[in-house]
Order: C-alpha cells, then sequence, then structure tokens
C-alpha cells in the first residue's frame, strides 16, 4: 500500500523500471566507485585513520540502496527522490534534444519559467511541483550533470551522491580528529555510523546537498579563520559555494551554519589575546549580547516576517491536513509571532534532539529513528547526573568546535523541531544534528580517560 509522503511526486509506471541494463550498469559503477575507494585508501595508507574511509563508503552504499528500495517498494516510484531523479532525466534528453535550452534551464531560477517553452513530447515533462519549486528544481539541475555519467539511473545516480557525500564526511572526520578532542573510533560512530544520517543523507535529496554544504562549509571555514594555517583561494571559494547552495536549497541553513561561529570565534579570541577568568568572561557576556541583539534584529527583518510565514503554513498544513498520515506531533504552536518563537524554542529543540521517541516510532519506517533517540537520551541523561556535566561545560567553554557543534545542534534541532510536524519529516531535518551532539556526549569521556592514562 502506497503511503502519503509530504512531497509525493508520482512518475509514469510505464517509464520507470529497472530493466537488466539499468542492475548492469549499477554494478559496473559500483565497482569502479569501489576502485576508486581503495586507491583513496592504498595512496593514503601510511595514515591508519583512512581505513575508516572503505568502511564509511560501504555502509553509506547499504543504507542508500535502503533509502532508494524504500521509494520504489514503500513509496511505488513516488516521494522527492524520484521526483528529483525523473526531471533530471527529462534535463539529460532536453540537453541531447536541445543543448540551448538545457543551458537556458540549468541557468533560469525565475519563478514564471514554464516547462512547455524547452521541454517537449520527446523529451519529457519533469513533474510540475518539481519543476515549479526553485529549490527542488535545483537538485534535479544538479543531478542532471550526475546522470550524464549514471546512464540516466537511479540507483548509480544514488550510489554516486553517496561516494560524495563519504567524502564529504570524510573531510570533516579528518578535521575533528586533528582537534585531540575525541578519539578515532567516537568520532567514526558519530560521523559514518548513525543509521538514520546514511539513511537520509546520502541519496539523491535535499537533506543530503545539506550535510554535503555543512561538512565542507565546516572544513574550509575552519581553515580561514585557523591561526596556525592560511587561508587560501579555494578556502574561499569552497565556502562561497556551500552557501550558494544553502541559500538555493534551505535558506534557513545559512543561519544555522554562521550564528554559530559568533561564539566559536570569541573562545579564539579569548585565547589569543590571553584574557584570564574575568576578562574572558565578561568577553563572552559581550559577544552573548551582539548575538541576542542580532537574532532580535533579525527577527524584525522582512526575511524573518518570510520565514515565520512559512513556518505558519507548513506547521498549519501538516497539522490539518490528513493525506500527510497520523505520524505526527503537536508542539500546541499558535503564534507564530518572534514571541510566539521564543517561546516555543523549548519544545522544538526537545523534538529536534530527541524525537520520535521510542513509543511514538513503532512502525517500520521510524523505529530506527526511535531506537536512535533512545540511545542518546539515555547517554544524555547519563551525563546530567553522573557528576560530569561541570566538567564537561569547562571543556566545552575552552574550545571553539564544542562551542559551534552545541550551537549548532541546538539551533538546527529548533528549526526542525518548529516547522516539521510530521515525524517523517523530522526524522530528515534533524539527521545533520545528531553527529553533533554524539561529539558533545563523548568528548568528555575521551579527555578524562586521556588524562587517566598519562597519570598512569
Amino acid at each position: 500500500m502506497k503511503t502519503p509522503s509530504s512531497a509525493s511526486f508520482l512518475i509514469d509506471k510505464d517509464y520507470i523500471f529497472l530493466t537488466p541494463l539499468d542492475i548492469a550498469f549499477t554494478l559496473f559503477g559500483f565497482i569502479i566507485l569501489l576502485f576508486i575507494v581503495f586507491w583513496i585508501r592504498n595512496r593514503n595508507k601510511a595514515h591508519l585513520y583512512y581505513r575508516y574511509f572503505l568502511l564509511a563508503f560501504l555502509f553509506k552504499v547499504v543504507f542508500v540502496l535502503a533509502n532508494c528500495i524504500f521509494y520504489i517498494v514503500v513509496y511505488d516510484w513516488g516521494g522527492d527522490s524520484i521526483g528529483f531523479w525523473d526531471a533530471s532525466v527529462k534535463l539529460n534528453n532536453l540537453f541531447w534534444e536541445n543543448p540551448m535550452g538545457y543551458l537556458e534551464e540549468m541557468w533560469r531560477s525565475d519563478e514564471m519559467r514554464t516547462m512547455y517553452k524547452n521541454f517537449s513530447i520527446e523529451t519529457g515533462y519533469p513533474d510540475n511541483r518539481i519543476y515549479m519549486e526553485n529549490e527542488s528544481f535545483f537538485i534535479s539541475k544538479v543531478a542532471s550533470i550526475f546522470s550524464f555519467f549514471a546512464f540516466k539511473g537511479y540507483l548509480l545516480m544514488s550510489l554516486f551522491f553517496a561516494f560524495v557525500t563519504t567524502a564529504a564526511s570524510f573531510s570533516l572526520f579528518k578535521l575533528v580528529r586533528d582537534l585531540h578532542l575525541h578519539s578515532e573510533r567516537n568520532i567514526a560512530i558519530a560521523i559514518f555510523f548513525i543509521p538514520s544520517l546514511s539513511f537520509w543523507c546520502g541519496g539523491i535529496s535535499k537533506d543530503t546537498f545539506m550535510w554535503i554544504a555543512v561538512c565542507y562549509f565546516l572544513v574550509h571555514m575552519y581553515q580561514i579563520i585557523s591561526i596556525e594555517k592560511k587561508a587560501k583561494l579555494v578556502n574561499w571559494l569552497v565556502v562561497i559555494i556551500t552557501l550558494y547552495v544553502m541559500y538555493r536549497v534551505r535558506s534557513f541553513m545559512i543561519i544555522t551554519v554562521l550564528a554559530p561561529l559568533l561564539f566559536a570565534y570569541s573562545i579564539r579570541v579569548s585565547r589569543k589575546f590571553g584574557f584570564g577568568s574575568l576578562p574572558s568572561l565578561g568577553f563572552n557576556v559581550f559577544i552573548s549580547v551582539v548575538g541576542a541583539i542580532g537574532i532580535a534584529f533579525f527577527l524584525q527583518t522582512t526575511l524573518a516576517d518570510k520565514y515565520l510565514e512559512e513556518a505558519a503554513v507548513i506547521n498549519y498544513d501538516m497539522t490539518t491536513n490528513k493525506t500527510y498520515g497520523t505520524n505526527r506531533y503537536d508542539l500546541g504552536i499558535t503564534d507564530y509571532s518572534p514571541s510566539g518563537m521564543v517561546k516555543a524554542a523549548p519544545a522544538s529543540i526537545l523534538a529536534g534532539l530527541y524525537r520520535p521517541f521510542l513509543w511514538e516510532s513503532l512502525n517500520v519506517s521510524l523505529i530506527l529513528n526511535g531506537i536512535e533517540s533512545t540511545i542518546l537520551l539515555f547517554f544524555t541523561i547519563r551525563l546530567l547526573f553522573n557528576g560530569r556535566l561541570r566538567k564537561t561545560i569547562g571543556l566545552i567553554r575552552k574550545h571553539e568546535f564544542l562551542i559551534y557543534a552545541i550551537f549548532f545542534a541546538l539551533i538546527l534541532a529548533y528549526f526542525a523541531g518548529f516547522t516539521s510536524i510530521l515525524f517523517g519529516v523530522l526524522v530528515r531535518f534533524k539527521a545533520p544534528v545528531l553527529p553533533f551532539l554524539v561529539l558533545i556526549l563523548t568528548a568528555e569521556s575521551f579527555q578524562s580517560k586521556q588524562l587517566k592514562a598519562e597519570s598512569d
């Protein structure tokens, strides 16, 4: 039975099917990607941590293929991932029929465009909801580039995105590893081996684009603001590109990645100028006040009004429209003013970090998320009551990455919890939160083990 989706894009069943040739191309492409992964690992065999690159890729492939089967079987060739891919195939067809029309579609972003100008019966028409939504069609346009190498295959194109996602994740893994705040095992678990992260952020989806953008943004922004390292032109270019991708796909992610920089950078400045405890505290309070004023100013802008209006529409639609199913939650939000957003923050953040709870996820599509949430909630409660909370807070205050991680997790959890309402949407939006939450929860235990080993 077909399950409703918040973005249910139905495709012509006569057009889409997995032929033996599609499967053969997929197997051949997987072998090539696996060869590339082995080559990268062997080229860096002097660095033992590169053993995680192969494991991370294989783990990602398993869950990306599971995601593909989910859309093919459960959604019966429906859902946004299939819609993005289908539109990319139509763009591929357009390239061979009318190259100039393809280039026009790739560069145009105005909402007055019409698919009937360039597309035809020969090329096929993209789903109207994909085509008319700039954010969705942007995904399809990027995917159309991959379609030339994937022979238009859905599975093979998904594997290409799995490889790119693994590479982006590994760049973040190396950055965190170099900070010496966590064990390699804990970093690998946080960044590579969280099932829901690999399931939702690996195939052809907005969530994949956001995770890739977040990883590369952090890696290259850290290079730019680093005291020890010198920024290069490529670092600035990557940061600009990642911010552009966020702007085109989910513009609120720009706030999510930039706002924590203010607080993290305050730690860097305090350490650079050697502030003592009291001056450092005063400087951090000053930064917090500046940040609060900045947030208050932002909430008065037209851009904030746009976010508030959009959140109200999405929230109301998902709450009242029964076609989206019954796996939903209610935060009791009725006031979508700036003050209402502040009041909703605790419940929204809780939802973004730990929901769905186990009893809210007793079905096939959510049970894995329920187990993950239970494990994370257990470790959070243990941290609160095992006497290490003060040490953890002290450790976080000393390191700008941990400051960044906690603010990033809280801000994205807030956005995810506030706007999703559907658990199926929530688990996708909140997926990038989970690695940072795990890194926050495991930092102090690693530092304690290190100190104990040094004392012995």
